[in-house]
């Protein structure tokens, strides 16, 4: 389960820039094998993050609203295995930005992770090609904080993937 937890999405790694304590930044590039219009609906949607973020999910899309997911079919929204982000601000087919507000439940970077929010940029390759770049920031030197960069970077690999799967069905 907490593999799943870095909901960010994937298909071709293009650049991930390299751990460095001193740049409180974490930037990954991938390219979707999907136009924008797909990519966006699969990121502000219900049935779109349903369909690779968690069998368990649903986004109330504005600024200040929520996005949930439990990534355990058994479970049910807002219990403690929840992850819940706020949405911080967007513009329209370009960003996002997310700042997890709720853990779930054995969550093991709670304390660095309240620090941290995620930026998402979307840039239209082609009519069926998007980049996506997901921007990590507020991490900091502490060895908590260290270990949350380095195991997102797998996580988002790994969401990254499942919405290029999911956005090719």
């Amino acid at each position: 389960m907490i593999r799943l937890i870095g909901f960010v999405v994937v298909a071709t790694i293009l650049a991930v820039s390299p751990i460095d304590a001193e740049d409180e930044r974490e930037v990954f590039e991938y390219e979707i094998d999907a136009g924008i219009d797909s990519v966006w609906s699969a990121f502000t949607t219900t049935k779109g993050i349903q369909s690779w973020v968690a069998p368990l999910a649903e986004i109330d899309f504005r600024v200040g609203g929520k996005w949930r997911a439990n990534y355990n079919a058994a479970g049910e929204l807002g219990d403690p295995t929840t992850i819940e982000n706020t949405i911080l601000s967007f513009d329209p087919k370009r960003m996002i930005s997310l700042k997890t507000t709720t853990f779930p439940e054995g969550f093991p970077f709670e304390e660095a992770a309240r620090d941290a929010w995620s930026v998402f940029y979307f840039s239209p390759i082609s009519p069926g090609k998007t980049k996506i770049t997901v921007v990590g920031l507020g991490y900091t030197d502490s060895e908590q904080s260290q270990k949350m960069r380095s195991f997102f970077a797998e996580a988002n690999a790994y969401s990254l993937d499942q919405l290029n799967k999911a956005l090719q069905d």
